[in-house]
């Protein structure tokens, strides 16, 4: 009963640390782009900030079979942080080998999203990833998905492009993009027309 009473509080306390933590991150991209270190800011004023608390069983994944704990799949937005128990399973995607992610307790695995590889025109690339289980034990982890304010503009920063290196992507804002990939992702679950 204590744990669920404390729950809300951990989590929010939880939150609130990511938050500063990925914008922090967001602030290094910046000045790893030649921007300044602020420059970001105020598109994360009021940030789409998303935790999710994810458990995969004890279900043996059979990547052979099309069976995963989870599919391959990029984040949509800008970064994520994904914190981890002991076990493994996180895998990337590397030149079309897939790489196993050592699991590291009390550390981060930042994973760059769609929005991230839009904005820096290809530069920084979106990390494609799977987890894979095993039947000897369940696997934790805890994803923080931190993206611009809805209504931001995400374009080809100009820094990332050049004469010889044209804007690969088109224009966008960060609600736009995030809504199409979710209503892509989630297709399936819309409602069938029986009177078709």
């Amino acid at each position: 009963k204590k744990v669920l009473a404390d729950f809300q509080t951990v989590m929010e306390a939880y939150h609130a640390k990511a938050t500063k933590i990925a914008l922090r991150l967001v602030q290094l991209l910046a000045l790893s782009l030649e921007l300044n270190e602020t420059y970001f800011d105020e598109d994360f004023q009021e940030p789409v900030a998303t935790l999710r608390l994810l458990h995969y069983d004890k279900r043996k994944s059979e990547p052979e079979k099309g069976i995963f704990a989870c599919g391959a799949h990029s984040d949509y937005g800008i970064v994520t942080l994904l914190l981890t128990d002991k076990h493994p399973g996180l895998q990337i995607n590397y030149k079309g080998e897939w790489i196993d992610i050592p699991p590291r307790p009390y550390s981060f695995v930042v994973n760059i999203g769609d929005l991230l590889e839009i904005w820096t025109n290809g530069l920084y690339k979106s990390t494609l990833h799977r987890v894979l289980t095993s039947s000897e034990y369940e696997r934790y982890s805890i994803p923080f998905f931190f993206d611009p304010a809805f209504e931001t503009l995400v374009e080809c920063l100009p820094t990332c492009t050049d004469e010889n290196n044209p804007p690969r992507y088109p224009s966008t804002t960060a609600g736009q993009h995030l809504v199409s990939k979710y209503e892509a992702t989630h297709a399936d679950f819309a409602p069938k027309d029986t009177h078709a």
